[in-house]
């Protein structure tokens, strides 16, 4: 991830607000999962994986590919039903 926007104080404060979806993820998984999120809240929407990576993902994660983040996405790395009930908690 671009350094700049590690040292942010908005993303920091985005990574706190967001760390209770990282709990059981290793920390590349992670990473990879914030960087998701944040694109989602900048474009503001969801119209496909392969757009949130045209226009924002590969600008900011040099390293990944967009094969990564459907990996991400299908292999169960996450848990949808984890994911539900940390959404309602916060």
């Amino acid at each position: 991830m671009n350094q700049l926007y590690q040292k942010g104080i908005t993303i920091k404060s985005l990574k706190s607000y967001f760390a209770p979806y990282f709990a059981g993820m290793t920390r590349p998984t992670a990473n990879k999962f914030f960087l998701f999120l944040l694109a989602i809240i900048s474009i503001q929407g969801i119209q496909s994986v392969r757009f949130l990576y045209t226009w924002f993902l590969k600008r900011i994660d040099t390293s990944s590919c967009l094969n990564s983040y459907y990996y991400l996405l299908s292999e169960g790395k996450i848990s949808r039903s984890l994911l539900n009930q940390i959404t309602v908690r916060i």
